[in-house]
């Protein structure tokens, strides 16, 4: 069984330090750890983000609603994951997800004033938060280049790589064939034949009502790959 600071150097923002620096940084800031059973809610969609939580162990599902709340996004995350992390600065520091505990989940946090004495005093944590907010925001800045393509196949495998998190266990696109299709910019039949072409890559599955869950994350990602390089 891995021990705490095992579970810890393997999130992201802890990735290249030591356990001396570890230390040092646990011995210096005030974290606090909660536990919570299976269905209790660990945070609220349009709760303040002042502090940072890291599920240490168990599942975490996070709903994230879009597109005027017409599409939801539901993921589960096993630990060592970051929760609540990128509403943290910015103009909008209220969540827009909610985070349930799948099982029993184990749940460690920084407030926001403490987690930025973190960055201040180490060059390797300012480095790895820089590194993540930067790839969160090429992720969806991506995803935009792409509703402008012809290929309404490549604009949905393009959407639901940008909007879905590679950690994700499981990925499931809750919402209606009529959201899809207003998304899209393209008629019922045309969404359907996306559909088609995804499922038979063995990308995503249908359950015939819009709702799409993600089967293959790299399946998809060779898909897009497939039709963006350049055919020399």
């Amino acid at each position: 069984m891995s021990t705490m600071y095992e579970r810890m150097l393997q999130l992201p923002i802890f990735q290249g330090l030591g356990y001396e620096q570890l230390t040092e940084i646990i011995e210096k800031i005030p974290f606090s750890f909660h536990r919570y059973a299976a269905g209790e809610t660990i945070h609220m969609a349009g709760e303040l983000c002042d502090c940072v939580l890291f599920a240490l162990n168990g599942i975490v599902q996070q709903e994230t609603p879009t597109f005027g709340g017409r599409i939801n996004i539901v993921q589960e995350f096993s630990g060592p994951h970051t929760l609540s992390f990128y509403y943290l600065f910015g103009a909008e520091t209220r969540s827009i997800s909610t985070l349930k505990a799948v099982d029993r989940v184990g749940i460690m946090q920084v407030e926001k004033t403490h987690f930025l004495k973190m960055l201040q005093k180490n060059s390797v944590m300012l480095v790895n938060v820089m590194n993540m907010l930067s790839t969160h925001a090429q992720k969806q800045h991506v995803a935009m280049e792409f509703t402008g393509q012809n290929d309404p196949t490549l604009r949905l495998a393009s959407w639901l790589l940008a909007f879905t998190d590679r950690k994700a266990l499981h990925t499931t696109i809750v919402t209606s064939c009529e959201a899809w299709q207003s998304l899209l910019r393209i008629d019922e039949s045309s969404f359907w034949r996306c559909v088609s072409v995804l499922e038979g890559r063995g990308c995503i599955e249908s359950s015939g009502n819009g709702i799409l869950k993600m089967t293959d994350r790299y399946a998809l990602r060779r898909y897009v790959g497939e039709k963006t390089l350049p055919k020399w």
